[in-house]
């Protein structure tokens, strides 16, 4: 017999919220394939926390990809479920190509392809710094003369004393030289500014053929050699830095030969960097440290070969006397 106080109750169980998170998560990034893991949900009262494992697709930015599947993954949990799902936490355990990278060829008329650049960055910090100081001061210089002509009012202080040190310095002091020299440098910074591209964080991919030329986060790069490179036999533990030209990987050795688990990294680190499709193979360069409980492997020696044993000299029959 059931209670009045439970009728009309709905309890949705923590595997109907792994449910719909693993298919949330699969969802949050239209056209790209995102794979779950892992998934693991908490049920307390009306709240639920959500954790997931997610392989993420490539070439993207990890950040920008984790941060749609969070908030994709808590709203729709949050609307089919009915709990209160703050954030889900995610953890990007690999990185998956959902589509073949293509390397550029000289295409059917005969002309090469142009090679990859580097894509511009906007420069919105600067250009804001620019703008912001330079409509400070001509609002201020135009209302201070708006103030002088229109209302017959004296000039401010500050400009009435800016003239006044002008007046009195001449272009050999120190003072005017020292600003002089720091407008210099701050024009030549704006030139490089403009004249570089900056987006130093992605590389350039060689242009797919028929394709939109895009690029490759460092981070996606690193996490990507990274997981290579832990699966090496011996390799406990990894870390890898992206250049534009070079690829530092500092890898760990818990046991096995050290030759072979540098020829192993190597090799793991150059295909996971190959099949990323960058325009030009970066230097690799590996730097492999044993741990303290590490210790080398006896050089086993070959079993030796047993040798026949010598026969003992047989004594000639002694002859007896004949009676």
């Amino acid at each position: 017999m059931i209670t009045p106080s439970q009728r009309g109750t709905t309890t949705v169980s923590e595997k109907a919220v792994r449910r719909i998170a693993g298919r949330a998560a699969a969802e949050a990034l239209p056209g790209r394939a995102v794979t779950a893991t892992g998934v693991t949900a908490a049920v307390r009262g009306q709240r639920a926390e959500v954790s997931l494992d997610l392989a993420l697709p490539y070439p993207a930015s990890v950040a920008d990809s984790v941060g749609l599947v969070q908030e994709h993954v808590a709203a729709r949990t949050r609307q089919l479920s009915g709990l209160d799902v703050p954030r889900a936490e995610v953890s990007v355990r690999a990185l998956r190509a959902d589509a073949p990278l293509l390397r550029a060829g000289p295409p059917a008329g005969g002309d090469a392809r142009p090679a990859a650049r580097r894509w511009w960055s906007s420069r919105r910090l600067p250009v804001a710094v620019v703008t912001g100081a330079a409509a400070l001061v001509c609002g201020a210089l135009t209302l201070d003369v708006a103030r002088v002509r229109l209302l017959g009012l004296p000039p401010a202080r500050w400009r009435s004393g800016a003239v006044d040190w002008l007046s009195t310095h001449g272009a050999g002091d120190l003072p005017v030289v020292l600003g002089g020299a720091g407008a210099a440098l701050t024009g030549l910074v704006l030139v490089v500014l403009a004249v570089t591209p900056g987006q130093r964080r992605l590389l350039p991919l060689s242009p797919p053929v028929d394709q939109p030329v895009f690029a490759l986060d460092r981070s996606a790069v690193s996490a990507l050699v990274e997981e290579a490179v832990s699966d090496v036999a011996g390799i406990g533990r990894a870390r890898v830095r992206v250049g534009r030209r070079r690829v530092l990987v500092r890898a760990r050795l818990s046991f096995g030969d050290r030759e072979a688990a540098r020829v192993g990294v190597e090799a793991a680190a150059r295909l996971a960097v190959g099949g990323c499709a960058l325009p030009r193979a970066p230097r690799l360069r590996v730097r492999l440290q044993p741990d303290q409980a590490w210790r080398q492997s006896p050089a086993v020696d070959p079993a030796p070969v047993p040798q026949p044993a010598e026969k003992a000299p047989v004594a000639p029959p002694t002859q007896g006397r004949q009676t």
